[in-house]
């Protein structure tokens, strides 16, 4: 047995990924999720843990402009409780955040760029980070901070774009895809590619800011031609023409740094990772 690891947001999309990487490689996991109590105010259990992965939070920004609070309470609040439990053990910590750069000064988008929340929940991480960095400065634990930029990949649930799409193209009964807006591009990354980053976390010297994404941006339009390129179907695309307030129309990461600190590079192209979803889906709905 390597180390003891508690992840936070357990049960969710990217926590059930990452607890399966790291039992194939002999860590010991505890897991947090809500039916064990709220992350903003219960006690967790960290004896003997090393390490804490915090994924645990509110993070659907259409509901965030919707019910405000409710993200600072769990985003916020749920990060000071862990921040607690890991200053008291003296736990090292892989904070995972958000795109939290607003409007693109330039492309790509490294560590650097100012930070500006474009919505609720923006806000809420860029909280969060100010804590963790504190917390950190003070208390003298490990702190890795994951900037991640749009995950996907099976399993993500339904109201993400990615997987919405592919369940319109699959699903016999519907005759055109419906969106919001073709236009928005964002940079996708795979889940295994994401997990495989949260594990180069452990390694004693990450320590830090880092962007987490493909490097390269997709809209829309583009990814809908994927998925029914991977469906071999060929679905018309109906766009609402209705962009969001504030909307961000393209964004690319930067991951130089976690390239030349972590080693890190992603593999997954996105039709592969699409295809890998399309896969999935057909192969649930059986």
């Amino acid at each position: 047995m390597k180390n003891k690891i508690l992840v936070t947001g357990a049960t969710g999309f990217l926590g059930s990924h990452l607890i399966v990487a790291l039992e194939s490689q002999r860590h010991e996991v505890r897991r947090h999720s809500s039916a064990d109590g709220d992350i903003a105010n219960c006690p967790l259990s960290m004896e003997s843990v090393g390490h804490v992965f915090h994924l645990a939070g509110k993070s659907y920004v259409p509901e965030s402009w919707q019910n405000p609070r409710a993200f600072y309470e769990t985003n916020v609040m749920g990060t000071v409780n862990v921040l607690e439990h890991c200053r008291r053990n003296q736990a090292a910590l892989t904070l995972v955040s958000s795109y939290v750069y607003g409007q693109p000064q330039c492309l790509p988008i490294a560590e650097d760029h100012p930070i500006a929340a474009a919505n609720p929940y923006a806000h809420t991480k860029i909280l969060a980070e100010n804590t963790a960095q504190f917390y950190e400065r003070e208390f003298g634990f490990r702190l890795v901070i994951v900037r991640p930029f749009n995950i996907y990949g099976p399993g993500q649930r339904p109201s993400f774009l990615i997987p919405s799409i592919v369940r319109q193209v699959v699903d016999p009964s519907v005759e055109a895809v419906r969106v919001q807006d073709l236009r928005p591009k964002r940079d996708y990354l795979y889940v295994d590619d994401a997990v495989d980053f949260f594990m180069a976390t452990l390694r004693l010297t990450a320590r830090g800011v880092y962007n987490m994404g493909s490097g390269c941006s997709a809209s829309v339009a583009e990814v809908a031609r994927l998925i029914n390129d991977a469906a071999g179907l060929s679905k018309p695309v109906v766009s609402a023409d209705q962009p969001r307030p504030g909307e961000i129309l393209d964004v690319v990461a930067d991951t130089s740094r976690a390239a030349a600190d972590l080693g890190w590079r992603p593999h997954t192209s996105l039709a592969d990772g699409i295809a890998a979803v399309v896969a999935a889906e057909r192969t649930v709905r059986g």
